[in-house]
């Protein structure tokens, strides 16, 4: 986008569930801003965008919806121009929103209608390799094939914990050679602490990713269920129990149990809010 309008500050997030946004892409100029989670309100722009999962530009409500999100990256400017998208699973009416997108410029009348559908197909295209990436990790899966050890979801919080050790421990190499390097010419010591600020920023990154993982794999999840067990799932995204669910549905609670537990295997998890954490954003 910056080879063909104004960015002066960018941002993606991916929608998680309990309400929360995992933004690991930010940027203001050429200043890396950390990958950060917040959890968002009923009137700021990742509600708006769940609702209307259409482009917002600033003449929507002349920019009061963005004073009333997190702000990022130098806070003594304000954006004069923005233009945020959504990141949708496809276009068909019902599709997910994965997320949001936006570019922002500190000089007004930085864009146009053209610079908005520019925007809108590259976050088209985001959303495509998404799904590509994850359907390449579905066939390695179905062939029996090694998963890579960077691409494989971990599954429990020792598996989180040994893969970020094992990213750390490749940062700390890095952190030995710089050392090493600093008798050396400033030209090599220079490149050597750009490496390492590039290694932090992926680490970073990577970890946010993470945390983004579970709202692209909920909607393929929720699809490998039978109609009366996503009913079943909806339901417990509302924080129904079995005895209300059951009454709800004018079933015996002996069937939503059984119905819960095929649901909970089907997900791989062993709590009701594992499942309601997965669906809620699909919702």
């Amino acid at each position: 986008m910056g080879k063909i309008c104004r960015v002066d500050a960018f941002y993606i997030g991916f929608y998680r569930g309990d309400r929360t946004i995992a933004y690991p892409y930010n940027y203001d100029g050429r200043e890396y801003v950390h990958p950060e989670v917040h959890t968002y309100g009923e009137h700021n722009m990742a509600a708006w965008m769940l609702v209307h999962r259409r482009p917002y530009v600033i003449a929507e409500d002349d920019g009061r919806l963005l004073s009333q999100g997190v702000s990022f990256g130098d806070e003594s400017k304000a954006s004069a121009d923005v233009v945020v998208v959504p990141v949708l699973r496809d276009e068909s009416p019902g599709a997910p929103v994965l997320g949001l997108a936006s570019i922002q410029s500190y000089a007004a009348n930085s864009y146009t209608e053209e610079h908005v559908r520019a925007f809108q197909w590259t976050a088209r295209s985001v959303a495509i390799a998404l799904a590509r990436e994850r359907e390449d990790e579905l066939d390695r899966q179905a062939l029996g094939a090694a998963p890579d050890p960077l691409e494989t979801q971990p599954r429990s919080v020792a598996e989180i914990v040994g893969d970020f050790s094992d990213r750390l421990r490749s940062l700390k190499l890095m952190i030995d050679a710089l050392a090493e390097a600093i008798p050396s010419t400033a030209e090599d010591l220079r490149s050597r602490a750009e490496a390492l600020k590039a290694s932090c920023e992926q680490i970073q990154t990577e970890v946010v990713n993470m945390l983004t993982r579970p709202v692209v794999e909920g909607d393929e999840l929720f699809e490998r269920l039978t109609p009366r067990e996503r009913q079943i799932a909806g339901l417990i995204a509302d924080g129904l129990d079995n005895e209300e669910i059951a009454d709800r549905l004018s079933i015996a609670e002996t069937t939503v149990k059984t119905h819960v537990s095929r649901i909970l295997a089907k997900f791989g998890v062993r709590q009701r809010a594992a499942v309601a954490a997965k669906i809620r954003p699909l919702r």
